[in-house]
C-alpha cells in the first residue's frame, strides 16, 4: 500500500495547526497512560513522550505564526527561538533539559535510566509539559 502524499499537500495551514495540536495532546495522554502503569522501566518513555508533546505544540505554533511548514528539528530551544513568544531563562533551561533527556530516554545507558528515568522525574516532566501545553495552546 502506498501513502497518498497529496493528502498532506492539500491540508490547509489551519488544518495542519489543528493536527499538530491534537497530536501534541495525544502524546501527553500517552505519557500519562505510561506513568499510571507505575512500572519503573517505562518512566524514560514518559519523559520521551513529554518531549514529543512539547515539540509538536511548538511546531503547531510555528505553523500558525509563519503560515509555512515547521522546521525539521527536535531541539525545543531552537523551535522556541523561532516563535513570537517571550521565553524566560528558566523556559530555555527546561527546553534544553527535556530535549537532552528525550535523546537519553531513547539511547541512554543503564546508569541514566537508573538515576534519571525515575517516577519523581517523570512526574515533574508531566506537570511541566501539562502547564506548557496549556500556555502555548491557549
Amino acid at each position: 500500500m502506498l501513502i497518498d502524499c497529496d493528502i498532506i499537500d492539500a491540508m490547509t495551514m489551519d488544518e495542519a495547526v489543528n493536527h499538530w495540536q491534537r497530536r501534541s495532546r495525544s502524546e501527553l495522554k500517552a505519557a500519562c497512560i505510561l506513568f499510571e502503569k507505575q512500572e519503573p522501566e517505562v518512566y524514560g518513555e514518559v519523559i520521551f513522550h513529554c518531549h514529543l508533546a512539547s515539540e509538536l505544540a511548538l511546531k503547531a505554533k510555528y505553523i500558525q505564526e509563519n503560515d509555512t511548514a515547521a522546521p525539521f528539528t527536535h531541539n525545543l530551544s531552537e523551535l522556541a527561538k523561532l516563535l513570537d513568544e517571550q521565553w524566560t531563562e528558566s523556559d530555555y533551561m527546561n527546553f534544553d533539559q527535556l530535549s537532552d533527556n528525550a535523546v537519553l530516554a531513547r539511547y541512554g545507558d543503564e546508569e541514566w535510566h537508573e538515576n534519571y528515568a525515575t517516577k519523581e522525574k517523570a512526574m515533574i516532566w508531566l506537570e511541566k509539559t501539562e502547564e506548557f501545553l496549556k500556555k502555548i495552546q491557549s
